[in-house]
């Protein structure tokens, strides 16, 4: 086994070094809250899908094929599995709902990776809640930059970039994690590379495997750490080396900006650029349904009184969310309505909330609700396709009597121009954990995850959380 030093040349050492030379005490208390508010975030959508069906398939899953033993947990569940089966499980919790937050610029979904991996490691170990604060700042932030590397949107080539790029994301945050020496975080890094996949073939027909890509990423990624904790050897310019990743993966060769991963590291904050999600969808898709909801409230037509509706999107987007229209006026599973315009547009319209419990399987054969979706008719917005670091959505509605109204969203809420508080953190925080744990639990835990800084024990927070979970 090679364990040669690599050289401080490559991106994979300039990020290597920037981990293990982190401190704490030089970020701006305004990312450490971020932060926090994500954890808060992240941990509340886990707890919402932990009873879905796909969930439960996967904790069996686990079980045929690894057995139920190990010295890990996931985030709810009682049974001991290994690390990286905990983390799978913790990622599968953190994507199924399609609740989790977004980098807008890169379509990232950080936090659910990154904390996927790193939750049965706190706990496995006894760490700290500042432990976890630093570990997954730093790997969301560089899993964010390495995103800004490609004009090139993963999405386009065929690949989800929640998984292909999240593996990296997780591996940073577990090397912090475990202080990892800038060799082996290297080593690890460069065996990631061998890891990451994530095909968007699901997007055709709605089938499962793509909610499955956050968990396996963040399993793949304690694989790789603990291969190079081991002395296995890794690539080292893994990622604009002959053979490099980005080459690799887009099969193409744009003009890759290499520097965005490290240029003003540590003084600029990606991370400020993560979005929560205000419904459980694609997030192309959220400020159409804050612009739906917004006409429905305002004007509070009927949806049979409506004649056809325009939605005004970026043209990239429709491959993914508009396009074929026979699948995104009829999706053929709740995960497949997620990244319909036309499904959830009407939903939205008809129903008038997009929580936890939208895209449920009668929501898809609701008669009022189809109806809705077939007079959905999307147009390119130049506008949009000008900025992609932001999310405007536009939404007319023309009625059978001639009546026309229209809604523009800039920036959707959670956004940095868009920004939403701490109450609006706790609302979904609440609304995601209700009829999961009590009321009085959900406050306790969410005042111990917003004062992580002062937990000793990471553990004692989620073996808690299973008691409360059992309890109800």
């Amino acid at each position: 086994m090679l364990d040669r030093r690599p050289t401080s040349s490559t991106l994979s050492a300039a990020a290597a070094e920037w981990i293990t030379g982190f401190s704490p005490d030089t970020v701006p208390e305004a990312v450490l809250e971020h932060t926090r508010l994500q954890i808060l975030d992240m941990i509340g959508v886990m707890i919402a899908s932990s009873g879905l069906d796909v969930v439960a398939a996967a904790r069996r899953a686990v079980a045929d094929s690894d057995g139920a033993t190990g010295p890990a947990f996931s985030l709810t569940d009682a049974a001991p599995t290994t690390p990286a089966n905990a983390a799978f499980l913790n990622g599968v919790m953190s994507a199924v709902l399609e609740f989790d937050d977004t980098h807008i610029q890169s379509n990232i979904h950080p936090t659910g990776v990154v904390l996927s991996a790193l939750l049965p490691e706190c706990e496995r170990l006894g760490l700290s809640g500042r432990d976890l604060i630093e570990a997954l700042l730093v790997g969301s932030e560089l899993l964010c930059r390495l995103g800004l590397i490609s004009p090139i949107r993963m999405h386009e080539v065929g690949f989800h970039p929640s998984s292909t790029y999240g593996i990296f994301g997780a591996v940073w945050g577990l090397a912090r994690l475990r202080r990892l020496s800038v060799g082996q975080t290297i080593h690890a890094i460069g065996t990631a590379a061998s890891l990451s996949a994530g095909s968007i073939a699901s997007f055709e027909d709605g089938t499962s495997t793509k909610t499955l890509h956050v968990g396996m990423a963040a399993s793949a990624a304690v694989r790789a750490v603990a291969l190079a904790g081991q002395g296995i050897s890794g690539p080292h310019p893994v990622f604009e080396g002959k053979f490099g990743w980005f080459k690799s993966h887009f099969q193409s060769a744009p003009q890759f900006r290499f520097s965005a991963l490290t240029d003003e590291l540590g003084a600029r904050w990606e991370v400020l650029n993560i979005a929560s999600k205000a419904h459980p969808c694609a997030y192309t898709l959220i400020p159409f349904i804050a612009a739906a909801i917004a006409l429905r409230d305002a004007h509070g037509f009927a949806p049979e009184e409506i004649d056809i509706i325009h939605c005004d999107i970026m043209p990239r987007s429709f491959a993914t969310v508009c396009e074929p229209l026979v699948e995104k006026r009829r999706p053929r599973t709740s995960w497949h309505g997620r990244i319909s315009l036309q499904h959830t547009v009407a939903e939205a319209l008809v129903l008038g909330r997009m929580d936890k419990y939208a895209y449920a399987p009668e929501s898809l054969v609701d008669p009022r609700i189809n109806a809705v979706a077939d007079k959905v008719v999307h147009r390119p917005d130049p506008v949009a396709a000008a900025d992609i670091s932001r999310s405007r959505a536009t939404v007319s509605v023309r009625l059978n009597d001639g009546r026309e109204f229209t809604h523009t969203i800039e920036d959707m809420p959670g956004t940095r121009r868009n920004p939403i508080g701490h109450e609006d953190y706790l609302r979904k925080f609440r609304s995601n954990v209700e009829g999961v744990i009590s009321s009085g639990h959900a406050d306790e835990l969410a005042r111990a995850l917003l004062r992580l800084d002062d937990i000793d024990d990471v553990g004692s927070i989620v073996r808690a959380l299973r008691g409360w979970i059992n309890a109800l």
